[in-house]
């Protein structure tokens, strides 16, 4: 039998009606203007094995060796296992410079800076593609998961020629948090016209429903997801409708992946993600998902708010329940 998947701990309905699998798109490669339209059409475009897989499983090697620092993997096992640890150093590090180090790494640059990448993104894009100047690795502990969204409100205060990429950082299969997308959902009148004319920090946006059924029937067709391998990467719009499933994977293991974003040369990026100095949702946080549930309010599910000296103001031994509380 499958593994259950769900989100946010409600199942998703697998019938082969509202549930399907993602198309590899690698064979348009060599055919970009084909490509462009497809990926207009679809609002999304799958890549198998796009990167190095040794590449990707180098960038694996190196972030799962900084969170096992925090304690965030247990290092009694292989660290290339992901596995969950006691986060006993998580209460008293300077997560400011910890995620610094985690977004500049070298081998984790080397993926979401990659000429293959770059070159993909720039025929969606038509034109040169340039990264945004944040990136967002992300570790999803067991249990966990992340809501459904579009990235538009969040992303969009300057051009709209600009694209998400999702790339997993190791094997990851569905019920594992794989990555999901709602077909159809690029085209949806009703997100288009409300939803979408949003600015996420302004009007105080939070995760759409959590229900995945009641989602589907509102703005798509189908859920598409894979498992996807090392060097595969899923690209979709600022309009398409996603999420990732609860992490239900056995033996305790996270799942590791990577967003990064990708505007079009000589447009203006959103000033919120771009440049030397940078204050996401204000500057008084850094993002570091999960630890509990808020549904998004504040952004409290992905960014945390740090004193000072940049540790957590978050009482960890109650983070499971999601009740937010400063450390004295």
């Amino acid at each position: 039998m499958d593994p259950l998947l769900t989100t946010g701990g409600l199942p998703l309905d697998t019938s082969p009606e509202r549930f399907g699998q993602l198309d590899d798109v690698s064979e348009l490669l060599d055919r970009p203007g084909a490509l462009a339209s497809e990926f207009e059409r679809r609002g999304h475009a799958f890549f198998r094995g796009l990167l190095p897989a040794d590449t990707v499983l180098a960038a694996r090697q190196e972030l799962l060796s900084k969170y096992a620092v925090l304690g965030e993997i247990d290092d009694r096992w292989p660290i290339m296992d992901g596995v969950a640890g006691d986060r006993g150093g998580l209460g008293t590090a300077n997560l400011r410079a910890f995620t610094e180090s985690v977004r500049t790494g070298a081998n984790y640059e080397a993926v979401i800076l990659h000429e293959r990448l770059l070159d993909t993104t720039g025929i969606l894009l038509g034109a040169e593609s340039v990264p945004f100047s944040f990136r967002w690795p992300r570790l999803v502990r067991p249990g966990e998961g992340c809501g459904f969204h579009c990235d538009g409100p969040y992303m969009s205060r300057a051009t709209t020629r600009h694209l998400s990429c999702w790339i997993p950082l190791g094997r990851i299969e569905p019920h594992e948090g794989g990555l999901v997308v709602l077909d159809g959902s690029h085209r949806n009148e009703r997100l288009a016209e409300g939803y979408l004319t949003k600015d996420a920090d302004i009007d105080g946006l939070e995760w759409l429903d959590a229900d995945p059924e009641l989602v589907r029937s509102k703005y798509g067709e189908r859920w598409l997801t894979t498992t996807y391998e090392p060097g595969d990467v899923l690209v979709f719009s600022m309009s398409t409708l996603h999420g990732a499933f609860d992490n239900r994977a056995t033996g305790d293991r996270c799942r590791l992946s990577t967003d990064s974003r990708y505007y079009a040369l000589g447009e203006t990026p959103d000033p919120r993600w771009n440049g030397e100095d940078l204050a996401p949702h204000g500057g008084e946080r850094v993002f570091y998902p999960g630890l509990g549930s808020w549904a998004n309010a504040d952004f409290q599910d992905e960014w945390k708010y740090v004193d000072e000296r940049g540790r957590l103001v978050l009482d960890v031994r109650d983070a499971s329940n999601g009740t937010p509380a400063n450390e004295s």
